[in-house]
């Protein structure tokens, strides 16, 4: 995978042989993190810490709201009005 995570790979995703290609299963994998960390969900206390990146969404079910992370270090978290919650 060259440059960006979301870059689709070229050539096949299955071998002859029925074997996944390096690149696509990593691929595949970092689409999987993605959608999986979408559908997160919990308090305010268990939000998570590692794993981030800028964008990121949890529904805070604290605040009844999503919330995304604006910044990683040090870990920043907002709401959809901008606000630092």
């Amino acid at each position: 995978m060259a440059g960006n995570s979301f870059d689709i790979p070229f050539g096949r995703v299955v071998d002859q042989d029925g074997n996944a290609d390096p690149t696509w299963d990593q691929w595949f994998n970092r689409v999987q993190s993605i959608v999986g960390a979408a559908q997160q969900s919990g308090v305010t206390a268990n939000r998570p810490t590692s794993g981030l990146w800028i964008g990121r969404m949890f529904y805070d079910t604290t605040l009844n709201q999503p919330v995304y992370v604006s910044a990683v270090r040090p870990t920043v978290w907002r709401d959809a009005s901008g606000a630092v919650v």
